[in-house]
Order: structure tokens, then C-alpha cells, then sequence
């Protein structure tokens, strides 16, 4: 005696198939969306192992290159202040105080000199007290608090403290403010020493510009004609400060003008050094820059041939999936009719 094959059996069968065709194109459609081979681990545990230690690593390659990028915006700015206080400087050296000396207009000609010096002065502490964001750029570690304040006597204070102090501004150059760039962070051990617990200088990226480097601290003795020997600030905001006082005294001292123009001369000097400093930490932000991209762009393969799948073939699986579903659908209008054998019961 033969099975008797009726609708309901027919419409169960076919209904399974048809669910089959409808996951198949979901799955189609999954990986062109994802541009990923399987949607869950356990299609391909391996390879779904693999792909999430590539996951962790692009996703730290992308945070060091957002690091870096803010880096570069962060030296630019720093180089674009340097080339202010260099402009300021020039003008004070080149155009200002050479014509005040050479002015034949006497005391009143070097009072006029005098005013635009105080104010190329202040133009200086301005530009050092540049904020990005919310943050001093020439502020070294302390980078929420003004870091140059210019007091009404003249005297420069960086972070609090007398910029002609040398013993106090020597821990202040030296200053560091370190980004983990993909160097390879690194600590101290404990049994380092004075060093111990710290961060590795090679094994990250120093952001810091502490602005007192820029423009002198300490001061020099130095030997005047008529004076004697002088202690004279290395700092140029404070000799044009002095500058600007000694074109305005009472006796005109011509010597002593020199002597403050000499030295602010080599602090003019120093200033230009400083270029070389944040040239050097650009082209390395841009060296690295390269090679994270480089390695970000090789994780992205590696991803690929473990979890991916081409997009010519995603599209092509996905349109099969279609024509498999559409012509489920087809073929189901037929084997739903009602069978001969429903009306005989």
C-alpha cells in the first residue's frame, strides 16, 4: 500500500524549503551589509578567533592614529607660535631698536621707540600664552594655568616663578608630557631608582613645549664700559623690557643699550634653535603616521582573508539567494492548491 501524499504534507515540506531560501538570502544579504563571510563564531570558530584579535589591533592602530593626527595639530600649533615670537623678535632686533639707536631725533624719537618695544613685549608674552582648546601649548605639564605673567615692574614669572631664577627654571625645561603612540609603552622597573615607576622616553611621544625655552631663562655676566660687570637677563622679554627702560632714562646710556642688544641678539638666536626641536618631533609624528596607516591597511588584509568576503562575490551570492527565493515563491503557488484526495474524504 502506497503513502498517501496529501497538501498538508506538501505545504509542511515546501514551507521548510522556503525558510531555508529566505535564511540563505539573509545570510546574502548579511555579508554584503558586513562584508564578513559568517555572522556568528561558531560558523567558523577559527577563523572567528582570529578575526577578533584583528578587530583589537586595527582598533588600537585607529586610536594611535587619531593620537598622532591631534599631535601634528598640536606641533603646528606650537611652530606657528614659535614663528610669532620669531617675528616679534626681528622687529624688536632688526627694525625697532636699530632705529631707535640710530635716531636722530633724540629723546623724543627713543620714547616713541620705547612704546612700540613694550608693546612688541607684550605681543610676546601673548603669543606664549596661546590656548588650543582649553589647553596652553607653551605651558609644558601645567597646560590649564597661564603659564607667562608680566608684571607691572617687568619681572617675567613662568609657572609662578622669576624667570631669571635658574635654579628654579631648570626642572621646568625639562618637563615632559608623554602620548602613547605605538612606540611600545614602556614603565621603569620599581628598582630604577629616580626613574622608577616613570615612562620610558623612547617608548613614547613627548608632547611638551615648556615656552621658557623658547625665550631664555637665567641670567649672564657681562661686561659694560663705564659699569663694569653686569648681570644681565637671558630672557628677551625681559631685556626689551629693559631696552625700552634704557631708551627712556634720564642720562642716555648708549653702552649699556649695547650690551642689552648683544644679549638679547643670542637669546634672538636661541629662539631660532627652538625650530629645530618641534621640526624634529613633526617629522617623526609623520614618520609614524606612515607606518601606522601602512600597518592599519595590512590588518585590514589579514581581516579580510580571515573573516571576509569579496564584495563581487557577497553581491553574486546575494542575487542567487534572490532568484532562489523568488522562485520558491514560484513554484509554491502550484503545490498549494487543494488536492483531489482532500475533496474525496
Amino acid at each position: 500500500m502506497g503513502m498517501r501524499i496529501t497538501t498538508n504534507m506538501i505545504r509542511r515540506n515546501y514551507t521548510n524549503n522556503l525558510m531555508q531560501n529566505i535564511g540563505g538570502l539573509e545570510k546574502a544579504r548579511k555579508q554584503v551589509e558586513t562584508g564578513r563571510r559568517f555572522q556568528w563564531s561558531y560558523e567558523d570558530p577559527s577563523a572567528a578567533a582570529k578575526g577578533m584579535i584583528l578587530e583589537r589591533r586595527n582598533a588600537r592602530t585607529a586610536d594611535y592614529i587619531n593620537t598622532v593626527k591631534n599631535g601634528q595639530k598640536w606641533i603646528d600649533s606650537q611652530s606657528d607660535i614659535l614663528s610669532d615670537l620669531s617675528k616679534y623678535a626681528n622687529q624688536i632686533d632688526e627694525s625697532e631698536f636699530t632705529a631707535a639707536m640710530n635716531d636722530p631725533a633724540g629723546t623724543v624719537g627713543r620714547d616713541a621707540f620705547a612704546q612700540n618695544l613694550r608693546e612688541l613685549q607684550n605681543s610676546l608674552v601673548k603669543a606664549l600664552n596661546t590656548q588650543y582648546g582649553d589647553t596652553f601649548l607653551m605651558a609644558g605639564t601645567d597646560g590649564r594655568n597661564v603659564p607667562f605673567d608680566l608684571k607691572e615692574d617687568g619681572t617675567l614669572l613662568y609657572q609662578g616663578k622669576d624667570v631669571n631664577d635658574a635654579a628654579a627654571m631648570d626642572p621646568l625645561k625639562n618637563q615632559k608630557l608623554y602620548v602613547d603612540v605605538g612606540f611600545g609603552l614602556t614603565f621603569y622597573p620599581e628598582t630604577e631608582g629616580e626613574h622608577a615607576g616613570e615612562i620610558v622616553p623612547s617608548s613614547a611621544f613627548d608632547m611638551a613645549f615648556p615656552g621658557i625655552l623658547a625665550v631664555g631663562s637665567g641670567t649672564t655676566q657681562v661686561e659694560v664700559p663705564g659699569k663694569g660687570t653686569m648681570e644681565l637677563s637671558n630672557n628677551i622679554i625681559v631685556l626689551a623690557g629693559q631696552m625700552a627702560d634704557a631708551l627712556t632714562a634720564e642720562e642716555f646710556d648708549r653702552d649699556l643699550c649695547n650690551a642689552l642688544w648683544d644679549q638679547f641678539k643670542a637669546g634672538r638666536e636661541d629662539l631660532q634653535d627652538q625650530f629645530a626641536r618641534v621640526g624634529t618631533k613633526a617629522q617623526l609624528l609623520e614618520n609614524t603616521l606612515s607606518r601606522l596607516e601602512t600597518d592599519e591597511q595590512n590588518i585590514k588584509e589579514q581581516y579580510m582573508d580571515a573573516v571576509g568576503i569579496k564584495p563581487a562575490l557577497a553581491i553574486t551570492n546575494e542575487s542567487y539567494a534572490m532568484y532562489s527565493y523568488n522562485a520558491a515563491l514560484k513554484i509554491g503557488t502550484s503545490l498549494l492548491g487543494n488536492s483531489l484526495l482532500d475533496f474525496m474524504k
